[in-house]
């Protein structure tokens, strides 16, 4: 039963995320996005992050807008080193595993 309840957790915090990520429009939105995610799980790892994020994108695919977007976003902030570009490469990331992963699936 409490592994009912965590699932369903889980698929609502991923809908959260999904969301979320379907309304980025600066790099204000991708950091919230990943400050998010490392609040709820504590000692969180870039590797746990990307598994959150493409759980999040394989059970609810990117548009194409929202994809566009954060593109742009990536491009921006590539060589800054900062704070921005890994929330930035880490999303980008996810999404490019959950497209080639998912090819089929969008087809």
């Amino acid at each position: 039963m409490l592994k009912k309840i965590n699932n369903f957790n889980y698929n609502c915090y991923l809908y959260y995320l999904n969301y979320k990520i379907n309304k980025i429009k600066t790099i204000k939105d991708i950091t919230y996005i990943i400050k998010n995610i490392s609040f709820f799980n504590k000692n969180v790892t870039s590797d746990i992050i990307i598994n959150i994020l493409t759980d999040c994108l394989k059970k609810y695919p990117l548009k194409e807008k929202s994809m566009n977007i954060i593109s742009l976003l990536q491009q921006n902030y590539e060589y800054t080193n900062g704070m921005e570009n890994y929330c930035c490469i880490i999303l980008w990331s996810a999404i490019i595993y959950s497209i080639n992963n998912n090819y089929l699936a969008l087809l």
